[in-house]
């Protein structure tokens, strides 16, 4: 993550400069942005005829999915462009994610799709731009893409905006991820396949009913307010994925997908509008070392627990200590990564841990059990259990990890239905706090 032009990194800002995953689903939704897939698709024919790259003319079933193909690749560039993400997408070319039965795998995925990139990147053709991964150990898995020359003048041609794309519902809500390999830096843990039962098909459900009502709720964006480099996003974008961890749905469960969640915390708590009302973020305060506390039986201590004596001021660096001493396997030995900035330069990280541990003894045997992820599990329960009941009460509430976003008229009601479900399901006290501007 980029430090430039902040001198501590928020683990909630949104990095402008990541290259973004390839969103198989996005599709031509406008007469315009129909025509410049149109014209593709004929160039390509013609230039595989010419060049003789087909011996058999294509089934009328494999033309349509090539035709779906073409279709998803240059969607999500021009949405890409539209939006004016200064980056790249991330793409797969694996047989193994192409060519392999999922749950995740998007309708478009085939043995055809690494030949549609290669045809839509071909000089003559010009759509795309690709930056192949190399196939060694140690390197990026992903392709990163980019719109083409041709690509570009098109979508200048027809006036191309982000309104004239769209994206089909996602098949899978429920996604598990396995569990990462420590030793392979480039390893992103993977998505796992699993069987469905009455604890999956509870989960779904329970998206399902919430992301109902998130499609038709009235949600706006005051963009005269947003910053002079506002972060891209798409106001439609608000179907939410439930993502577990480790191979197990006991682990994560973080809700994922909603168009607020891409924006800086600054801008969404300036310029989001639920019901034409301004929308607040209330945040559990300490959600996560509390929730410690409940699993390990424990109430914890008043004040707050992130601030003792001699570190005060560096309260921020000790919360994400405390939180890496939860997910941790084993007893620290350095610093987590962007932590030590937050600290002294005299301030060791032995010392700060002893120091947690001193002033937390009721929950020291919780560290170094990977709990974090099961945390995380709670955390997760009780924020899809504050958003059904919301949503029972006709408030619209917008998830982000362990806050939301409601209406201002709401907050006072909804402070109290987050501190009743935070109790009754962690086993301990909550602290609700609104956040400012």
């Amino acid at each position: 993550m980029s430090l430039v032009g902040r001198a501590v990194p928020d683990e909630e800002d949104n990095d402008l400069e990541r290259d973004r995953p390839f969103n198989a689903y996005r599709y031509a939704s406008s007469s315009e942005a129909k025509a410049i897939v149109s014209e593709a698709i004929s160039l390509i024919l013609t230039y595989e005829a010419h060049f003789a790259l087909k011996k058999n003319k294509r089934r009328a079933t494999d033309q349509a999915v090539f035709d779906k193909t073409v279709e998803a690749v240059l969607s999500d560039l021009m949405h890409h462009k539209a939006l004016e993400y200064p980056c790249g997408i991330y793409i797969s070319r694996s047989n193994r994610v192409l060519g392999s039965k999922s749950r995740y795998r998007p309708p478009v995925y085939s043995k055809q799709f690494r030949h549609v990139l290669d045809l839509l990147a071909r000089p003559e053709m010009d759509y795309v731009r690709q930056d192949i991964a190399p196939a060694d150990e140690g390197h990026r898995r992903s392709t990163v893409i980019i719109p083409g020359g041709r690509l570009i003048d098109r979508m200048d041609e027809h006036v191309i905006q982000a309104c004239d794309l769209d994206e089909h519902p996602h098949s899978e809500t429920i996604v598990l991820k396995r569990t990462k390999d420590e030793d392979n830096y480039w390893d992103e843990g993977g998505l796992e396949e699993y069987d469905d039962d009455e604890v999956t098909q509870r989960y779904r459900s329970e998206m399902e009913g919430i992301n109902q009502w998130l499609a038709t709720a009235d949600l706006q964006v005051d963009r005269a307010s947003m910053m002079m480099r506002p972060t891209p996003f798409d106001i439609r974008a608000r179907r939410l994925r439930r993502f577990f961890t480790r191979g197990s749905f006991q682990s994560g469960g973080r809700l994922f997908g909603g168009f607020w969640q891409e924006l800086r915390k600054t801008e969404r708590r300036r310029v989001l509008r639920i019901n034409g009302e301004k929308a607040v973020e209330l945040d559990y305060g300490q959600a996560g070392v509390r929730i410690l506390y409940g699993m390990a039986g424990q109430t914890p201590p008043e004040g707050d627990l992130y601030a003792f004596p001699g570190y005060y001021q560096q309260r921020a660096g000790i919360k994400r200590v405390m939180s890496s001493m939860s997910f941790a396997t084993g007893r620290l030995d350095r610093f987590p990564k962007h932590t030590r900035v937050l600290f002294r330069k005299s301030d060791k990280i032995d010392e700060v841990v002893a120091e947690i541990e001193r002033w937390h003894p009721l929950v020291r045997n919780q560290f170094y059990k990977g709990l974090g992820h099961e945390v995380q599990f709670v955390e997760s329960q009780i924020m899809i259990e504050v958003l059904r009941t919301l949503k029972g009460e006709q408030v619209v509430a917008l998830p982000i990890h362990d806050a939301t976003m409601v209406p201002a008229s709401a907050v006072h009601p909804s402070k109290e239905i987050m501190l009743e479900v935070f109790h009754r399901l962690s086993g301990v006290k909550g602290i609700v706090t609104e956040e400012k501007e």
